[in-house]
């Protein structure tokens, strides 16, 4: 983490208070590991990192630390942890994958502790996608393209009568609009056959008894 503003330290500060019942003061290094149970040396090395300092100490002159000031920024140095802790975990998943090109066949002719491994990577990433909304489940997608292609099938096919009632058009061209109409329920029906043609259910659909052998 760069080095703060008093802004940043201010906003750090209104993103992670103090917990309820701590009162905020001026400490020393060696007061300030032992409320934050870390050694002096710990706090020496997060002060080189950017921890806010009140007042540099020098020779026969202690560091002022304010307790509020290194409380948000040490919790704001650790979600930057979890964040890149997640970010790697991802990347492992992915590569795990890569290795074994996502195929059953593969991950099944590994040892079963690198199996296990590959598959808690793979799940671990799907739930971090669901909650950020990158990732849905297969059934839900199916349902959404079934209800769409409904909707416009049923929409499609009622056009044509719709329009000879409300406009006098000869019986050709009505014909002619029963084709495009027929044409187009075929084209989506064919695009959602092609989807789920591209997207095979593969390592995640794998029996859960093989994976725990």
């Amino acid at each position: 983490m760069d080095q703060l503003t008093q802004s940043d330290i201010e906003a750090l500060v209104k993103q992670y208070p103090l917990p309820d019942g701590v009162d905020d003061c001026v400490m020393t290094r060696e007061e300030l590991a032992d409320a934050l149970v870390v050694s002096t040396n710990t706090v020496t090395a997060w002060l080189g990192d950017g921890m806010p300092v009140q007042q540099v100490g020098s020779q026969g002159r202690p560091y002022e630390l304010r307790l509020s000031h290194c409380w948000a920024w040490r919790q704001a140095k650790r979600r930057e942890e979890d964040l890149r802790s997640e970010t790697v975990k991802r990347a492992q998943a992915a590569l795990r994958l890569a290795i074994v090109g996502g195929d059953p066949d593969s991950v099944e002719a590994l040892d079963p502790k690198t199996r296990r491994e590959i598959i808690a990577a793979q799940r671990e990433q799907e739930a971090f996608q669901r909650d950020r909304n990158e990732l849905m489940r297969r059934d839900d997608v199916r349902k959404m393209l079934d209800e769409l292609f409904a909707m416009v099938r049923d929409v499609m096919e009622s056009a044509p009568d719709q329009v000879e009632r409300v406009t006098a058009i000869p019986p050709k061209a009505a014909d002619d609009l029963v084709k495009v109409c027929d044409g187009l329920v075929e084209e989506f029906a064919r695009r959602v056959d092609a989807f789920w043609q591209a997207r095979p259910e593969g390592v995640s659909r794998l029996n859960s008894e093989k994976l725990d052998a």
